[in-house]
């Protein structure tokens, strides 16, 4: 009986392993280089659809069928003790189905160069290149493309903020401790024409991180974004080019110019945010994380003030995730809301699902989603909402 019990025991606490939640990737074992090394890796996703929408206008009508198929081709090269590029290229993506980059940076762990700052290089690293910059927490939980495996759920935050611009930052970390500044010219597609501007974006980020004990891992984070006045026009919440899934959620239907009825022409359906091009900007984001065994649990709170075509903006979101976790299987649920304070408008969203890890790069996922919007600043769809369940199967490696 006692060789069953502890058998039973084993199978049982193998069964409860779980991966740790990645924020900041692992400083680089600098010691472990010995040449140049390449590695090049792929990411494969694809959606069944079967959403309804509804509202007092025509809206497109959605079929249940499948979405198009999303690729990403990534290289990350080893090119010295502590220094590694990585490359990352959208091979097809619901807004672009061309090849395309979406951006490259070099993470520096060492100064193999300059032996006088290893001390500083142990709790220091450096990021320079075209990259999102290390605001919120929010974004280590998205898909990105066809890299899914990060994010629990289909969709991706409401109010996503994600960009790729060009900068650089300084990320410091010691006993738990996170401390991050970064600048970046806080666009996109620089130099168009005449909106070529001068100033740059700072961003930073304050943490801990910390395991309590062996079961139980805290985090705490808090963000900020800000765009001076006179800026040209700066980036953050519709940086991703890639498009949103949940495709054509909410779309008009145009009777008279039929490209306007494509999956590309409206490729953010389902999110909503204070868009792009502010020209002066204060962002914030707090985080809370918690891992309790296989439970995670994650909340968001984002707040903005800003200013685009000489218009005010406030925007606030709030999301609560939970997430639990036993093996390869996960199960869980998200509720996101996103207001705009000065138009008394809002959209909130309630997920519900979970995955399975068939083998190590194959990841399927069931999620069921409900949006509801609100408020003038919708439009004809105010009052709308859409509906239904989505099944992605993702390949990463």
């Amino acid at each position: 009986m006692k060789k069953i019990i502890t058998t039973l025991s084993i199978m049982l606490s193998a069964l409860l392993v779980v991966n740790a939640q990645q924020f900041e990737a692992k400083k680089l074992d600098a010691e472990g280089f010995e040449e140049l090394k390449v590695k090049v890796g792929a990411d494969f996703a694809l959606q069944y659809q079967g959403i309804s929408h509804e509202a007092d206008v025509e809206l497109i009508d959605l079929k249940k069928n499948i979405n198009l198929p999303t690729a990403n081709l990534a290289i990350i090269s080893d090119l010295a003790p502590g220094i590694r590029l990585y490359m990352n290229t959208y091979l097809s993506s619901r807004h672009h189905n061309e090849a395309w980059v979406e951006g490259g940076y070099l993470t520096i762990d060492k100064l193999p160069f300059w032996a006088a700052t290893d001390n500083i290089m142990e709790f220091l690293t450096i990021k320079a290149g075209v990259m999102m910059p290390n605001y919120g927490d929010a974004h280590y939980y998205r898909s990105n493309n066809a890299a899914v495996t990060s994010n629990p759920f289909v969709g991706n935050w409401i109010m996503d903020a994600f960009t790729n611009n060009p900068g650089m930052e300084f990320l410091f970390r010691k006993d738990g401790i996170i401390a991050n500044v970064g600048i970046n010219n806080g666009r996109m597609n620089y130099g168009r024409g005449g909106d070529l501007g001068e100033d740059l974006v700072f961003n930073w980020k304050l943490g801990y991180d910390t395991n309590i004990n062996e079961d139980l891992r805290l985090r705490a984070s808090f963000s900020g974004y800000h765009v001076g006045k006179g800026h040209s026009g700066s980036t953050l919440w519709d940086g991703d080019r890639a498009g949103a899934r949940y495709y054509n959620v909410m779309q008009l239907f145009d009777a008279s110019v039929p490209a306007n009825n494509t999956a590309d022409a409206n490729f953010r359906s389902g999110r909503w945010s204070p868009g792009a091009n502010q020209t002066e900007m204060n962002s914030y984001m707090a985080n809370l994380f918690a891992q309790f065994h296989g439970l995670e649990l994650f909340g968001i709170y984002e707040t903005m003030k800003g200013v685009r075509n000489a218009a005010d903006q406030e925007f606030t979101q709030l999301a609560v995730q939970g997430i639990y976790r036993y093996g390869d299987f996960y199960g869980g649920a998200r509720w996101n809301k996103v207001e705009d304070k000065l138009s008394d408008s809002s959209v909130s969203r309630v997920n519900i699902g979970g995955g399975w890890n068939m083998v190590e790069y194959v990841l399927i996922k069931l999620d069921y989603v409900i949006q509801n919007y609100d408020g003038p600043a919708h439009g004809a769809i105010d009052g709308g909402e859409f509906k239904g369940l989505v099944v992605e199967a993702a390949i990463s490696f």
